[in-house]
């Protein structure tokens, strides 16, 4: 998976549906604040970084002024969102078998570090959601979003009177908890030890009216497809590897390195839009990392660094020095 974890970008557009549709707020400032560009989401194989996700969160929570707008972003989804977990999910026998393939494939979602796990005990299934890198824990607004969206999955799938048995979060009372309350239809437990939603057996276990092996096996298929496809040995990490290369000769583009990789162009961009990322920010981030390298290791002159990271004459090296640490090279080594 990316270095940097990545959500699928159908999740910001269904951020900027509910703007518009639920609280009547234009999102395309929101998305301008966030860098991204309302435009460009779309596209059912983008994925948008991390960091950018969650500013998103931010500024739609500040600008309607609503903790729960999560909460509203998840009861919206459509299983298309989820691209074709979405579809697999209708397809498959049993509500349990549709979560067991959440627990396959929720990377397809999201990429942070995650650990989905289903415990069979004596009345209720339940599921359990940890983020085991604190580094990576969703924002409570994020989370809300998740759970929901997971009783919305069931839903569709079943029966809008489906509910789950109890929800227990692990973040405190946000907003109105009566708000959660009638929106999962279920009790809500806050400051909780843990992630989890309980089911009852018989929720679980029933056949689903639109079960369909046929199709299930098709978007298992397509799931491992996508996932392989953001594995960054195939194409980011490939990138870096060749650009450490390329760097020092100059003038380095993106259509000299898609023919090293024996691709064309619009493919390598495809793909490396689809990793939550572009040429010119593995570039700028390869850079980055080797300059500042070469400059805490005082081995290089600012004239041997600057070619070897491909820029035209040391001045143009320490300006973007400055711009990537605040901080001249001299200054950075004095630190």
């Amino acid at each position: 998976m990316p270095t940097e974890p990545t959500t699928i970008s159908s999740v910001a557009t269904l951020i900027a549906e509910t703007l518009q549709t639920h609280y009547k707020v234009d999102p395309a400032p929101l998305f301008q604040q966030a860098g991204l560009d309302l435009a460009k989401i779309d596209d059912p194989n983008a994925r948008i970084n991390r960091a950018k996700m969650m500013k998103l969160w931010d500024v739609a929570a500040a600008a309607t002024k609503d903790p729960c707008i999560g909460l509203v972003v998840g009861f919206n989804l459509r299983p298309t969102s989820y691209y074709a977990l979405g579809y697999a999910w209708l397809a498959s026998r049993t509500l349990l078998e549709a979560l067991e393939r959440l627990v396959s494939y929720y990377q397809v979602i999201v990429t942070v570090p995650l650990d989905l796990s289903i415990q069979n005990n004596a009345k209720t299934y339940r599921l359990e959601v940890v983020y085991p890198d604190p580094k990576y824990a969703a924002p409570p607004i994020a989370l809300d979003s998740f759970l929901a969206s997971i009783v919305k999955l069931c839903r569709s799938a079943s029966s809008t009177a489906f509910r789950p048995r109890e929800v227990f979060i692990t973040h405190e009372e946000m907003g109105d908890p009566a708000t959660y309350h009638e929106l999962f239809d279920a009790p809500v437990h806050f400051s909780a030890g843990t992630n989890a939603l309980c089911f009852d057996h018989k929720a679980l276990d029933a056949p689903l009216p639109g079960k369909n092996p046929a199709l299930v096996q098709i978007n298992d298929k397509v799931s491992e497809d996508y996932l392989d496809s953001l594995d960054p040995d195939k194409v980011a990490s490939e990138v870096r590897r060749l650009l450490l290369n390329l760097l020092p000769a100059g003038n380095t583009n993106q259509q000299q390195v898609a023919s090293r990789m024996h691709r064309s162009l619009s493919k390598l961009q495809r793909q490396l839009h689809a990793e939550g990322t572009s040429y010119m920010e593995i570039r700028e981030d390869t850079r980055q990392s080797l300059g500042e390298k070469y400059v805490r290791a005082r081995k290089l002159s600012m004239n041997e660094i600057a070619y070897l990271l491909g820029f035209s004459d040391q001045s143009n090296f320490s300006r973007a020095f400055k711009r990537w640490t605040g901080k001249t090279p001299r200054q950075f080594q004095s630190n």
